[in-house]
């Protein structure tokens, strides 16, 4: 037995440093794959950032570049350099002054062929640029010699920073530049915006000079090393007068940017893009730091996991072990399994059988609640059928064969509408059926007639009220509708039973793409507690026998398959109103529609 444990030991401590070696791999390529997925989306980020900046930048200067050989083309100016006296430059330096302000610009100066400042839009402050010789300065020199110059500097008066943009005065007579126009814009505004936003940005010229920074304390420094050449130009042409350009960092071999010394160093990534001017750079500086703390995350997060999954293994050996002790009540357990299936089984065949009947109950409602709605709208052309054929008998009785004739004609129309409304059931599955424009106000008087006699016993006064807008049609089909002012109507005369002197308002107004048909009674109102309820189905208020609450509820179901709205509130002065909006048709009521109406 030693022999073998002997035997075995090395093993294992080879399989432990073999597993050892490759959760540290594991760890290492967990580290390296979170920090370079923080990489990108810091890259990601930055690009997005420096394209913003970037346009901005452009945008700030591009709006100056058309200025200055604008404004050596205006004949004052000219005159300014060619022919100089005490009244013209006056005239002159108000003119600069005042486009100085209206553009935005720090200052605007005019100089001479030999670079002296002859007018200036700061003429009257002590900084003036008059009587200043800036012709070492190379926006002039390139003004002269090539059109147009541009520089970025710190100027020799003021020692604040600005870019120039220039133009040569050209003299019409002959033909040359005799003097340059010159803008100063200043670009503090542009960093303090990139300070406000709580992001490193930096922005450097041709020679790595940082011109622009988001940290003051970063300006004017180098980003790299200036040769002796740029170094003596930058001198020659006062660019940026006495400062020190000392380096402000330094490139690592990962090509990271470390700014600082000793402690207090941090380091960036730099990520940069080109301008369109004078060779700048625009940097935007990613720290570093989060970076390698998300990577230093998700490494203590795949040691964690690891760790868990070795005490997973250790717990499942130790469980392993105590197998054999639970075997001896793995039959006790076993037996209560199977009672409980038993039960189980019991419980779930009675579970069935309850279904079984829920289903049938839910079958028998279902049924009845369609019969009663059956009945529900047959009965309604039923009492108009009953209304007719009574004051035909009447009317036959007087002698009135016309009239009678036109009662029946109307029991004949009832008649048909019962047919339609039947073959309509038979399609109930599929929400009713085509949808035609429909005149509205016709159909409400269709219906008015209908329940004319009860409206006459009841003593109802009905007043129909038109809106402003011309009369339009709505989309829907006539026997639904007539179905919804039915039972919208009947309701309005049920409250209107016990009332001395009962009145009904009915408007009619079209507004946008939609119809509002509007129904108030003066009648006891509708109690607030139950207006939350009054579309449910068989809700009602009547008493027993006089109504089955399915009026309302069918109104609401007509609206809705019409695509429109129906709501119910009571009114300040007492009574309660209906309204119903339907969509209104794009055409006018067609042929068919028409028949029907006429019918």
């Amino acid at each position: 037995m030693n022999a073998t444990a002997t035997v075995t030991r090395p093993w294992r401590i080879v399989l432990l440093s073999a597993a050892g070696m490759l959760a540290v791999t594991l760890w290492w390529c967990v580290w390296q794959w979170q920090f370079q997925q923080s990489l990108e989306i810091a890259r990601q980020h930055a690009d997005n950032r420096l394209s913003l900046y970037s346009t901005t930048l452009e945008g700030a200067l591009a709006r100056f570049a058309y200025l200055p050989r604008l404004l050596a083309g205006q004949s004052p100016v000219r005159s300014a350099v060619l022919e100089p006296s005490g009244h013209t430059i006056d005239r002159v330096n108000r003119y600069l002054e005042q486009v100085a302000e209206d553009a935005g610009a720090e200052a605007i100066f005019l100089l001479d062929r030999r670079g002296d400042t002859v007018a200036s839009s700061n003429h009257d402050t002590p900084d003036s640029f008059i009587g200043h010789h800036y012709g070492f300065r190379p926006y002039f020199q390139d003004a002269l010699d090539e059109g147009e110059g541009e520089f970025f500097a710190i100027g020799s008066t003021t020692e604040r920073a600005g870019y120039f943009v220039s133009a040569p005065v050209v003299s019409p007579a002959e033909g040359r530049a005799v003097g340059v126009v010159a803008i100063k814009v200043a670009l503090e505004s542009l960093q303090a915006s990139w300070r406000r936003a709580g992001e490193t940005v930096l922005l450097s010229d041709a020679n790595g000079v940082v011109i622009l920074s988001s940290r003051p304390g970063w300006r004017y420094r180098a980003l790299a090393p200036i040769t002796a050449a740029a170094m003596d130009e930058i001198r020659q042409q006062r660019q940026f007068l006495d400062q020190p350009l000392e380096r402000l960092g330094r490139v690592m071999a990962d090509g990271s940017l470390a700014i600082g010394d000793g402690s207090s160093s941090e380091r960036y990534l730099n990520l940069s893009r080109e301008q369109q001017r004078l060779g700048w750079t625009m940097h935007y500086l990613v720290p570093m730091r989060p970076l390698y703390l998300d990577a230093r995350n998700a490494f203590l997060a795949a040691a964690g996991a690891t760790l868990v999954l070795l005490l997973l293994a250790l717990w499942l050996r130790e469980r392993q072990k105590r197998q054999r002790l639970r075997d001896r009540e793995a039959r006790i357990i076993r037996e209560a399994n199977e009672r409980l299936e038993e039960r189980v089984i019991e419980r779930t065949q009675a579970l069935q059988e309850a279904q079984e009947e829920l289903v049938q109950a839910g079958k028998l409602a279902s049924l009845g609640t369609m019969a009663a709605g059956i009945a529900h709208e047959l009965n309604q052309p039923l009492s108009g059928i009953r209304t007719y054929a009574a004051n035909g008998v009447r009317l036959l009785t007087k002698g009135r064969e016309e009239a009678a004739a036109s009662n029946f004609t109307r029991i004949q129309s009832l008649c048909d509408r019962q047919d339609a409304l039947i073959r309509q059931l038979r399609l109930f599955a599929r929400r009713g059926g085509s949808r035609e424009p429909i005149d509205l106000e016709e159909r409400l008087t269709f219906v008015l007639e209908l329940l004319d006699e009860r409206i006459r016993r009841q003593g109802v006064e009905v007043v129909i009220e038109h809106g402003e807008a011309p009369r339009l049609p709505v989309l829907g089909d006539a026997l639904r509708i007539e179905q919804l002012l039915t039972n919208l109507l009947r309701n309005a005369l049920d409250v209107l039973v016990p009332i001395e002197r009962p009145r009904l308002a009915i408007r009619l107004a079209a507004a946008g793409e939609s119809m509002t048909l509007r129904i108030a009674d003066n009648g006891p109102g509708i109690d607030e507690a139950i207006l939350s309820r009054l579309f449910d189905p068989f809700f009602t208020t009547k008493a027993v026998g006089d109504g089955l609450g399915l009026g309302l509820f069918i109104c609401f179901g007509i609206v809705q398959d019409l695509e429109g709205r129906i709501s119910a509130a009571n009114l300040p002065q007492g009574g309660a109103c209906f309204e119903v909006t339907l969509p209104l048709a794009a055409t006018q009521p067609s042929s068919e529609g028409e028949r029907l109406d006429a019918d």
